[in-house]
């Protein structure tokens, strides 16, 4: 699913298929689906039905790449207050007969980023993450609704096989669905040993949930971002760098810088502000919203002491847990 241009009154749809051409397969081939909704578990608004139509389509080698269009009138966005959601289902046809069929729900995100800040739906959005255990974890569920009623983002790491493993491919996507209904947003690392071969299945299935807000992009995959960076739809990109050493160059491709701090404040030389944004992450502190509360106030003390950066720039998120 991709969101084109979107504003209050009106927002472009765009549903892209992706499959080998089949032998025996007529051709042109045709969409029929449509968009109800949007559903929330917090608010209610006025149902739609809206046509999903055919857009374009063409034949690279063996594979077909057919595009679906939707227009939404008073579109309903997901944020984390008010985590609202489409369901589209649509059906793929060639000539009488069903090639293929899906099922699921979409949530409309603006995120993007504004000088120093990310921006949500129109507004500053300051993350407040905390560490979260694995996947595969028993108390998962429980910090998921935690976390929510807390306001705090979560970081989840992915193993190193990325969603090679359908056990834990099935239970982080029944997460990913649950935190998409009750609204709460998510940062996502990528395991250095991850192949890049896999990553734009990994970012397709990603991207389809609006509260996966970043992407974590290891320095092992930074190499061959460009192959895959087209999958990200609004969903950022992160690095990874240390505190201890002057802010570097972002590749293209990667929007946020993380921070790694082992103390509680940066090497000197952040005082001058880069020019992405930098979300800071201090793993010594425990995993907990009063810890960023407290990592935050650290750094507000440090950014206001002597030949500190300009009152214009903050940080755009405070990480802790390890």
């Amino acid at each position: 699913m991709i969101l084109g241009r979107a504003g209050d009154f009106r927002a472009d749809v765009f549903f892209q298929f992706i499959f080998p051409k089949l032998a025996g397969m007529e051709m042109p081939l045709t969409l029929d689906g449509f968009l109800t909704g949007p559903t929330s578990t917090c608010a209610s608004t006025l149902p739609v039905h809206q046509d999903i139509k055919t857009y374009s389509q063409k034949v690279v080698g063996n594979t077909i790449e057919l595009t679906g269009h939707s227009v939404l009138t008073e579109p309903a966005f997901w944020t984390p207050n008010v985590p609202m959601l489409y369901a589209m289902k649509c059906k793929v046809m060639s000539s009488t007969s069903e090639v293929a069929s899906v099922h699921k729900t979409i949530g409309l995100r603006r995120l993007g980023i504004r000088n120093h800040s990310l921006w949500l739906d129109g507004h500053r959005f300051v993350v407040r993450g905390v560490t979260c255990s694995t996947v595969d974890s028993t108390l998962f569920d429980q910090q998921i609704f935690t976390a929510k009623e807390q306001n705090t983002t979560e970081i989840i790491d992915l193993p190193s096989d990325g969603f090679l493993s359908c056990g834990e491919l099935s239970k982080l996507e029944g997460h990913l669905q649950r935190t998409d209904e009750i609204g709460r947003s998510i940062i996502i690392r990528v395991h250095p040993e991850t192949h890049p071969s896999v990553m734009p299945d990994i970012l397709c299935k990603l991207v389809n949930h609006p509260s996966v807000f970043i992407t974590v992009i290891p320095l092992s995959l930074l190499a061959v971002l460009e192959k895959f960076s087209n999958f990200k739809g609004t969903m950022l990109f992160a690095r990874e760098v240390s505190g201890e050493e002057p802010p570097p160059e972002l590749p293209n491709g990667v929007d946020v810088a993380i921070i790694q701090l082992t103390d509680s404040e940066p090497e000197a030389s952040w005082k001058t502000p880069p020019s992405y944004p930098t979300i800071a992450w201090n793993k010594e502190m425990p995993s907990q919203r009063q810890a960023c509360d407290r990592f935050q106030a650290i750094l507000a003390s440090w950014r206001t002491s002597s030949e500190g950066p300009p009152s214009s720039w903050d940080w755009a998120g405070f990480l802790v847990g390890n």
